[in-house]
């Protein structure tokens, strides 16, 4: 062969390797989907006599296997790899697929900013005269593919910044609107003092707590806590709140009558994919009763001015569950001057320490009597200081709210 003639299928086989490589970026920057981008990959490479190869590539986690992306030329399918740089460095050249072993002839790790990315194993389809195409190719064969698999993980890391940013942004606005549920102030009066507290879990959480004077001087006391977290928590919550306030401005509260309808238009929100659990209370200055119901929540605790605390657990499961409640228990507490009620959800009491071990509704009964005649502030200090002190250098589990009523 005349040196013009080689010169001129040098330059043939680099033209064709620039449009190949041509080609495959502008497939890239079209988004193409993954499975047309390997196909380009396999087409070119056939086009130029490569009779056998298997790309593979690592899963995201650094203890993936490396699966096998594409491949043509072996006579079965070729299994994830475990360890590839042990299995294809070594003398047998062959991989093992179920029962049969298959051969192959060159393996190349594929580098990029010194990681091994991906492991490329070639073979001629049937053995021939002069240079196999695998080996004539091999500095291009490497070049398309590390173009090919960087293009693939900067395009799935993309996915998740885009993700991640996303979610970031959901949260926040979540966030914002559950903030907007909860009272800026607290309706004191003659009768009643209070104090809240509350501590999001990642940027938004699902508790909400409210306190409503209602015009005949009775007071409304409420908390809740919607499973779930994002803008589907932050909706349904809003909508409950936003039918509990319309349902407590009628002239006549009928609490099992509240808790069905509440019900009711948290299954249809929600299609029973979430729930709330929810404390209700009802507190008559005039009389000194509180009528209550409980559905699912943690059982809010009232210590009197003297003696042991009572935990309220009267009710019915949380709403939503169930597309009707079978039945609605209500509670009944006569409130004497001093008395205090502690509302809570569940990231109070069921928060662990490194240990495993939770707060507890003992540790807080035990807590509150102690600091009965503390003011409502204090008091709410006080516990969420040795619920940190419990929790020590345990993530919070969930989100924690705490609303404390005094009766005067």
């Amino acid at each position: 062969m005349s040196a013009e003639l080689r010169n001129r299928k040098r330059l043939e086989r680099l033209r064709q390797q620039a449009d190949a490589l041509l080609a495959l970026t502008q497939a890239i920057n079209r988004n193409d989907p993954n499975a047309t981008l390997f196909n380009g990959f396999r087409e070119v490479l056939l086009s130029m006599g490569v009779g056998k190869l298997a790309l593979f590539c690592r899963g995201r986690e650094a203890s993936a296997a490396w699966a096998c992306m594409v491949e043509w030329g072996y006579p079965t399918e070729l299994p994830s790899l475990s360890d590839p740089g042990s299995l294809l460095s070594g003398k047998s050249h062959a991989i093992v697929s179920g029962d049969a072993e298959v051969e192959f002839d060159l393996a190349i790790p594929v580098e990029h900013d010194g990681d091994v990315i991906a492991y490329v194993v070639m073979g001629d389809r049937e053995e021939g005269r002069g240079m196999s195409p695998s080996i004539r190719h091999v500095r291009f064969i490497t070049t398309l593919t590390n173009v090919l698999v960087v293009a693939l993980r900067n395009r799935e890391l993309t996915a998740d910044r885009i993700r991640t940013a996303g979610l970031e942004r959901e949260l926040a606005l979540a966030g914002e609107m559950q903030a907007m549920l909860l009272p800026r102030v607290l309706p004191d009066d003659q009768h009643r003092k209070f104090a809240a507290r509350y501590r999001p879990h990642h940027h938004v959480g699902g508790d909400y707590y409210d306190a409503v004077k209602l015009p005949d001087g009775r007071m409304a006391i409420a908390i809740a806590d919607v499973s779930g977290k994002g803008m589907p928590a932050a909706f349904l919550m809003s909508n409950f709140q936003a039918h509990l306030h319309a349902l407590i401005e009628q002239d006549v509260i009928d609490l099992q009558v509240l808790v069905r309808s509440l019900n009711g238009r948290v299954f249809n929100s929600a299609r029973g994919e979430r729930f709330i659990t929810f404390f209700f209370a009802l507190q008559d200055p005039s009389t000194g009763m509180m009528e209550y119901v409980n559905c699912g929540h943690n059982p809010p605790l009232f210590v009197p001015s003297s003696g042991p605390g009572v935990f309220l657990g009267e009710g019915c499961p949380g709403l939503g569950m169930l597309d009707a409640l079978p039945e609605v228990g209500k509670g009944s507490l006569q409130v004497e001057q001093g008395g205090t009620l502690v509302c809570f959800t569940d990231g109070l009491v069921e928060q662990e320490n490194t240990g495993g071990e939770p707060y507890g509704e003992h540790r807080l009964q035990h807590l509150v009597e102690s600091e009965r005649m503390s003011g409502v502030e204090a008091l709410n200090t006080t516990i969420i200081v040795d619920w940190e002190r419990h929790r020590g250098t345990a993530d919070p589990a969930d989100d924690t709210a705490l609303l404390t009523t005094r009766f005067f």
